[in-house]
């Protein structure tokens, strides 16, 4: 786990949070490469909630290592 990498995703996640994007996240790592949950706090579809977190994390999370659930 890169230090700064996890810096940064947790970061952006926070971010996510704190614009009522989502509710919760669980970060995990897989070897040295992160993988992502997110629990989702708004109406905006799936897509477009993924775009907008994966925008914000550009270089640091790839597609594959997002997970988006609801909010239950």
């Amino acid at each position: 786990m890169d230090a700064t990498r996890r810096s940064g995703i947790v970061d952006g996640l926070e971010s996510m949070k704190a614009a009522g994007r989502i509710t919760r996240y669980a970060l995990t790592w897989e070897g040295r490469e992160p993988k992502v949950t997110v629990w989702r706090a708004c109406d905006t579809p799936d897509a477009d909630l993924r775009k907008t977190i994966l925008d914000g994390m550009a270089g640091l999370v790839a597609e594959t290592q997002l997970t988006v659930l609801q909010n239950v």
